[in-house]
């Protein structure tokens, strides 16, 4: 029997693969909101049947569900993050985070960006990975040069707009996708407000592997099971 680790990444294929055969059957490669749902659900039910079939016990945990962080059993973190890329020609895609967690503690994570075909993935003191490529943030950036992305539901809704400054970005992008843009050196600086677990958990093991820093806006620590806001940089 594959273990769990082994085994994720030919989930994440076979998710990818799903993935791609509904966008080339989709007009002009457009995912409506109705599409994506069906998508959604597919996807889910077969992570389900997949991982059930080799951990029966194993819990699985989707979007909008309570986490039993009490729980004996390895618990799954699994979610589809769409992602509505910047540039107007680019087609809508999305990302397919996994996170394993046992006794209250992460210990592997997964995030696929189908497009890019970009694996980012991190074992509890094992590193965090691009593809093969080893990531490690080991430089602390000044303040007034660092690159900051800022979810667009941070900012008061009147406030909602690019900033003049260069080095400050409004995103409505995955956070954990912008997380892991932080562990792979793209921006220094990411922030948001009130993200559910399944955002920001697999994500979060990334980069803290990768030497960044992470901890609520408030400057608490931050708790992978927990509703919470973010603040991931290397400043």
């Amino acid at each position: 029997m594959q273990s769990r680790q082994q085994l994720i990444p030919d989930l994440l294929t076979e998710a990818a693969y799903r993935m791609d055969t509904t966008f080339k059957a989709t007009s002009q490669n457009i995912c409506t909101t109705n599409t994506y749902n069906a998508q959604e659900s597919n996807i889910y039910a077969m992570l389900q049947q997949r991982i059930h079939a080799n951990y029966p016990t194993d819990i699985l945990c989707f979007p909008h569900q309570d986490i039993p962080i009490n729980s004996k059993h390895p618990i799954w973190l699994i979610s589809l993050h769409p992602c509505q890329y910047e540039q107007p020609h680019q087609k809508d895609v999305y990302a397919l985070s996994i996170a394993l967690a046992r006794s209250r503690e992460l210990y592997c994570s997964y995030i696929y960006d189908v497009s890019r075909k970009k694996l980012y993935h991190a074992m509890k003191g094992g590193g965090a990975f691009l593809n093969e490529q080893r990531l490690q943030r080991e430089e602390v950036m000044p303040l007034n040069e660092a690159i900051l992305r800022i979810k667009a539901d941070y900012l008061h809704e009147k406030n909602k707009r690019l900033s003049a400054n260069s080095r400050v970005d409004i995103t409505n992008q995955s956070t954990a996708l912008e997380i892991c843009r932080v562990a792979a050196g793209e921006t220094d600086l990411f922030m948001a407000m009130s993200e559910r677990p399944h955002a920001f958990a697999a994500a979060s093991l990334i980069a803290e592997e990768a030497g960044v820093r992470l901890m609520t806006v408030e400057g608490k620590p931050l708790r992978w099971y927990e509703e919470s806001s973010l603040w991931v940089g290397v400043i």
